[in-house]
């Protein structure tokens, strides 16, 4: 009998989720979380609020650096921007490092609280906390394992029109597999620009042996595809960097016309008549992760040779890494963009939900295989964002003296929702479901809340400078809460499935015979 190439296809799309499904999830929930990677990191530091009012932030930052980082090999100024107010400065001098958090008033210095931010979850969407590049291979498979369940849906859903207009409303498990399909359709650009961008990114590390064989490995080959600027002479002659931004600003503006086009100024070797300084435009103007740049002498300002242009595989690439961060997007493009990472989650724990919904519906027992499959679901699906609203929690709870905070915050992140699986072990399916859906509710109810309460001066600037930020974390808290709160309240009142369980034996009397015997006469 010839294979149904269907058929195999479907055994491929179920397969390929529910192998990876639950890492799959994750990667996408916390990379989706990333789009608002500086807008989290300002929520998680609200002391440096109105840092983007301050006036003439170069000439300022270099008046500090010309007091604090005297003889020192690099410079460095990070210039707030809309989507972020932290304005940093930083110097280092060998292996030292040091840095400083500006404010908007002349000679003021912020104390900002101490915290992993928004940059928690891109670093772990595709490190996954681990060391070394364990995270990035296996995130890489995840992708290709997410790209063969993509296409090989395709060929499972053959009415595309058909499956786009329909959503069953009369029983749960046809609901959920209609809204599988028909945000499987909605998301296919999105996952497969997110799955092959995430590949493309680190190609040459999942390619090491032809990095290998043709420049003599990765970092031969990154270099000769996109080259840097010539090594600076360390013996040059001392000489004093300049102190007024303004000869270069002049340029600048010729260069890039508008305002806060300027993102970061590095200062390389400022103390020695060889230094120059590269100034970073804002990444906003291009898809390509690497912004444009303009390069000048760190004491005359005078124009020095800039980059030499990459190759075509090196900008091909960078183009895959923009589009993956999208770094580029405005703020419409951007909620779009994390509306499709979120749905594209929910796809996925869909997915996972309807394979043991089905499995169960056809089994008259279970076995080890259904009970691991149904408790990671409940650990990643509703685990993961409890334990995301854990570490906002942790961010207004720890106390602001503590050493490593925000190590301290990524490991409650962690030990939450080691503490969630635990929880779907040790109770029922449904209570397990109810109950750490109720939890989240409470948490991102009482988060704004407690936010209040510690420091009312907040809110009431934030809300007087109409700070759509801050506001904007506020109202997706409470949603949050209402949408975990509602679908808690729906387990609840939802009638139970017959699960399929070893059958009671049933004692045969008098009685029960004799009623046999009529219903077989």
């Amino acid at each position: 009998m010839k294979p149904d190439f269907r058929k195999s296809m479907v055994w491929l799309h179920t397969y390929s989720g529910l192998v990876l499904g639950w890492l799959l999830f994750t990667i996408f929930f916390t990379g989706t979380l990333s789009y608002f990677n500086p807008e989290i990191t300002q929520w998680m530091q609200p002391e440096l609020q109105q840092v983007a009012s301050s006036q003439n932030s170069v000439n300022r930052s270099l008046t500090v650096l010309h007091e604090k980082g005297v003889n020192a090999d690099t410079w460095r100024i990070y210039l707030p921007s809309e989507r972020t107010q932290k304005w940093i400065i930083q110097w280092r001098h060998g292996r030292d490092s040091h840095s400083l958090d500006l404010g908007a008033s002349l000679g003021s210095i912020l104390m900002p609280r101490e915290t992993a931010g928004g940059n928690f979850f891109r670093i772990f969407h595709y490190t996954l906390q681990l060391r070394g590049y364990g995270g990035r291979y296996i995130a890489g498979i995840a992708a290709m394992f997410m790209l063969v369940a993509v296409f090989s849906g395709i060929f499972t859903h053959r009415r595309f029109f058909r499956d786009f207009f329909t959503l069953r409303t009369g029983k749960l498990l046809k609901t959920l597999t209609d809204f599988h399909a028909l945000a499987g359709i909605i998301t296919i650009p999105f996952c497969v620009m997110i799955c092959a961008s995430g590949i493309m990114i680190y190609v040459i590390m999942y390619i090491p042996w032809s990095a290998e064989h043709f420049a003599g490995g990765e970092r031969q080959l990154s270099r000769s595809l996109s080259p840097g600027l010539s090594q600076l002479d360390s013996t040059a002659p001392k000489a004093q960097p300049l102190i007024d931004f303004s000869v270069i600003q002049k340029r600048v503006n010729q260069q890039w016309p508008g305002e806060k086009q300027i993102a970061v100024i590095t200062f390389e070797q400022p103390y020695r008549a060889s230094g120059r300084i590269i100034v970073h435009r804002v990444n906003e103007h291009t898809l390509s992760s690497q912004s444009e740049r303009l390069v000048f002498s760190s004491h005359s300002g005078e124009p020095l040779p800039s980059y030499p242009p990459a190759s075509t595989a090196a900008n091909v690439r960078r183009v895959f890494f923009g589009l993956h961060e999208a770094h580029f997007a405005s703020t419409a493009l951007r909620w779009l963009l994390f509306l499709l990472g979120l749905l594209s989650s929910v796809l996925i724990a869909s997915g996972l939900v309807i394979w043991l919904s089905k499995r169960l519906e056809k089994v008259k027992k279970r076995h080890i295989g259904h009970a691991v499959v149904e408790r990671l679901n409940i650990a990643a699906i509703s685990g993961l964002p409890l334990a995301t609203a854990a570490y906002f929690m942790s961010n207004r709870v720890i106390s602001l003296g503590v050493d490593n905070r925000a190590f301290i915050e990524v490991q409650v992140f962690l030990w939450v929702w080691l503490g969630c699986l635990l929880h779907s072990v040790m109770r029922p399916a449904r209570q397990a479901w109810i109950e750490q859906l109720l939890v989240i509710a409470a948490l991102c109810l009482s988060l704004p809340l407690l936010d209040i309460y510690q420091d009312p001066a907040r809110f009431t600037r934030a809300l007087f400078a109409w700070n759509s930020i801050y506001l904007g974390f506020y109202l997706f808290m409470f949603f949050s809460a209402f949408l975990s709160f509602k679908t808690a309240r729906w387990l609840q009142t939802k009638p139970k499935i017959a699960t399929p369980e070893k059958a009671t034996p049933q004692i045969a009397t008098p009685e029960t015979a004799r009623l046999r015997a009529g219903r077989k006469a």
